[in-house]
């Protein structure tokens, strides 16, 4: 689902947009809704929404400003333009940033939606465009497999209700608001599931590029699940079919099934393969066993709790567990389910480490030179004390992050958490908030303008607009001054001159 922003100055133009079309059967999640630019560019912030419906004249930050700092950050979010008639000439100056849909005034609810659906469509075509070219795809799609395959097993071995397993996974993956499509190939028989899956390695790598597929195999019933956007999904349905299995005697069926969220569609698996004592995770095109290993789950769960609490005597038979486990590919995926539960509150290993440590553990092929890489972790986590401030080692991460990337002027908190973090935005958002009791925006702004104080108290010549520059504005005095009065109650020359008379 997309998530949308309305911003106009007039309320009646606004709330009436925003309640005259029921956007979820849209797949839009309306956010909120602003009065005027600056509160407009504080949420796109905080939310990194996908979609923007604003009015070009505003109060603080007009359309055309708004969209330019927008255009200066990360965010790949996709404005609509609402214009009065003598304003066309000056809508014109957002296609220079990419801005191709615009509603003159007064429009009317189709018109609206036609705006919006095709908006979305560029929406969805971008962000497979942006996953083409992300480079850590291998770390995340890595974490995507290990947070699905540890779901699954705490959900059969554990039995503990979905409910209750997903908050623990949601820094890591979105459960909400993407939705997603379930195939099933029916009739595929188990003796060749390892060929099927070479081809479709092959199909993937030439068709499906940077797309993460998961899989699950039972009873001669292959699932697999990807993210629902129209070219992959589309390209996936019309592959497999024309794959031929050698040896495969009976003729494979194909269905498909969509899902609003990743949440929903989990039920659904579960449901389908909980009362089987054996079944295939899929990873990386090989199917890992998964069969006998409840007691080992168990036990496993409880000493990582233990472990969390700072029982000294873990450690020693977390190993003693570990020695029981040949099979190597069960034992890297107990690996990743143990590190994603210890690492959240943990200083010693940030996101980014955890992905890298695991990318190093998934190329070990003996597994006992892979228990002693676990334990090794596990000894090193145990010497560094946790932190006893007040705030999250996630938070705090944040707060460095900031310090030492202020004069950024694309600082955003989506590009903390996908890239730093390697975190789900909106989990990011609300817990930063949660814990600080402020928005990202509202701290970011803060930071910049007590960084800005201390260069004009200490500056000599320098002139506002490098400062404004050196504290993340860019080549925006003007904006800079704006915030400055917001936040200091007076323009940065007064504050200059205050400065100069003590």
């Amino acid at each position: 689902m997309l998530k949308m922003i309305i911003a106009d100055d007039e309320r009646i133009i606004r709330e009436t947009i925003s309640t005259l079309i029921d956007w979820r059967q849209y797949g839009i999640e309306l956010t909120g809704l602003c009065s005027n630019g600056i509160e407009a560019y504080d949420m796109i912030l905080d939310e990194s929404p996908d979609l923007v419906i604003t009015d070009i004249r505003m109060p603080g930050l007009d359309g055309l400003e708004l969209i330019g700092r927008i255009a200066q950050t990360d965010l790949d979010t996709q404005f609509i333009l609402l214009s009065g008639y003598g304003e066309f000439e000056y809508a014109k100056q957002a296609m220079k940033y990419g801005v191709r849909h615009y509603l003159l005034k007064p429009c009317n609810e189709q018109q609206i939606i036609a705006a919006v659906q095709e908006s979305s469509r560029d929406c969805y075509i971008r962000q497979q465009n942006r996953q083409i070219q992300d480079s850590r795809f291998t770390l995340t799609d890595h974490m995507g497999h290990n947070v699905i395959s540890s779901i699954i097993s705490d959900a059969l071995y554990l039995e503990t209700p979905l409910e209750d397993i997903v908050p623990t996974y949601e820094p890591y993956m979105d459960f909400y608001f993407t939705p997603y499509r379930l195939f099933y190939l029916f009739y595929l028989e188990e003796e060749h599931l390892e060929p099927f899956l070479g081809l479709l390695r092959a199909v993937c790598e030439e068709h499906l590029p940077w797309t993460s597929i998961y899989g699950i195999y039972v009873k001669n019933t292959l699932l697999l699940f990807l993210k629902d956007f129209p070219s992959p999904c589309g390209r996936l349905e019309e592959q497999i079919p024309l794959l031929r299995i050698p040896g495969q005697q009976t003729e494979t069926v194909l269905k498909a099934e969509r899902f609003s969220d990743l949440k929903s569609l989990l039920h659904v698996v579960l449901k389908k393969i909980r009362r089987f004592s054996m079944f295939y995770f899929v990873s990386d095109f090989h199917a890992l066993c998964t069969c006998n290993y409840a007691a080992i789950n168990q036990e496993m769960e409880q000493l990582c709790h233990q472990y969390s609490k700072g029982d000294s005597e873990t450690l020693g038979r977390m190993e003693e567990l570990l020695d029981n486990v040949m099979d190597i590919r069960f034992l890297k995926q107990l690996t990743s389910s143990m590190f994603l539960k210890l690492t959240l509150n943990n200083p010693c290993l940030s996101n980014s480490g955890l992905m890298e440590w695991l990318m190093q553990t998934e190329g070990q092929e003996d597994p006992e030179a892979l228990k002693s890489m676990i334990i090794r972790k596990m000894r090193e986590m145990r010497s560094i004390p946790l932190h006893s401030e007040n705030f999250s080692n996630m938070v705090q991460q944040i707060f460095q992050y900031v310090r030492e990337h202020l004069d950024d002027p694309a600082l955003t908190l989506k590009y903390i958490a996908e890239q730093h973090l390697f975190m789900n935005v909106d989990y990011v958002s609300k817990r930063f908030q949660k814990e600080t009791g402020i928005r990202f925006s509202d701290y970011l702004a803060e930071q910049r303008i007590a960084r800005a104080k201390e260069y004009i108290e200490h500056s000599g010549d320098d002139r506002i607009q490098d400062i404004a520059e050196r504290v993340g504005f860019g080549n925006n005095p003007q904006y800079f001054s704006k915030i400055f009065k917001k936040k200091a109650g007076m323009t940065p020359s007064a504050y200059l001159n205050s400065t100069r008379r003590l």
